[in-house]
C-alpha cells in the first residue's frame, strides 16, 4: 500500500481549496443552469415617473453595453418594466447665514443635500406578459453642495455660478445631480441582470 507524505496531502488539499475559492469568487458556479438562459433579447419601455427621459436612456445604455442581452427598441423577448417610487432630498449639511453686510447671523441654512432615488423593476416575458422576476426595489443616492436659494447675501445672482465644484442655486444643483444618480441606478439594474443570468 502506498502512503503519500502528510506534507504533500496538505499541499494538495490547499491547492484544491484555492481553485474552488477562485472559481466561486469570480461568479462561476459548477453545474448551475440559468432559468432564463432561453431569453436573448430585451426591451425597456419608458420608465414610469421619468419626467425628462434621462433615467430611461441611462438604463437602455447600461443594458446595451453589458453584453448580457441584445437590446431591442421593441419586440424583445423580455420586458424590463421600471417605475420611479420616490425621489427625495434631505439636507445633510448646514452653515451660518450672513447678513447683507457680510457678518454671520445666528440662523443656519442648508448647503449640502442628499438626493435619494428609489425605483422598482420587474422582468416580464414579452409574448405572454407573464411576470418572470420581481418586482424588486433599488435605491441610490448622491450628495450635492449648493448655496441656499433664499440667501440674500452677496452671492445671489440670476446666473448659476460655478465655484469649487458648487452650484450657486440649489435647484440647478439638484438637476445636475440627477444625471449621475440615474446612471448609478442604471448600473445597479444592469448588475442585477448580469449576475442573475
Amino acid at each position: 500500500m502506498f502512503f503519500m507524505p502528510t506534507a504533500y496531502r496538505i499541499s494538495g488539499m490547499t491547492t484544491i481549496i484555492c481553485y474552488l475559492f477562485v472559481l466561486t469568487s469570480c461568479g462561476y458556479h459548477v453545474g448551475q443552469q440559468n432559468a432564463f438562459s432561453e431569453y436573448k433579447t430585451i426591451s425597456v419601455p419608458y420608465v414610469e415617473g421619468d419626467l425628462d427621459g434621462d433615467l430611461t436612456a441611462a438604463i437602455v445604455q447600461a443594458i446595451a453595453c453589458s453584453g448580457s442581452f441584445e437590446y431591442r427598441l421593441k419586440d424583445g423577448a423580455l420586458l424590463l418594466v421600471v417605475k420611479v417610487i420616490n425621489l427625495a432630498d434631505v439636507n445633510i449639511g448646514f452653515r451660518y447665514d450672513r447678513h447683507r453686510n457680510g457678518e454671520l447671523s445666528k440662523s443656519i441654512i442648508p448647503d449640502e443635500t442628499r438626493l435619494t432615488l428609489i425605483v422598482e423593476f420587474s422582468l416580464l416575458e414579452a409574448a405572454s406578459g407573464r411576470l418572470l422576476d420581481g418586482p424588486y426595489q433599488l435605491a441610490a443616492d448622491v450628495d450635492v453642495d449648493h448655496d441656499y436659494n433664499g440667501n440674500n447675501g452677496p452671492s445671489d445672482s440670476n446666473v448659476n455660478e460655478y465655484s469649487l465644484g458648487q452650484l450657486s442655486n440649489a435647484d440647478a444643483a439638484f438637476e445636475a445631480a440627477k444625471r449621475p444618480l440615474n446612471r448609478t441606478i442604471a448600473r445597479k439594474i444592469r448588475d442585477y441582470l448580469s449576475h442573475s443570468w
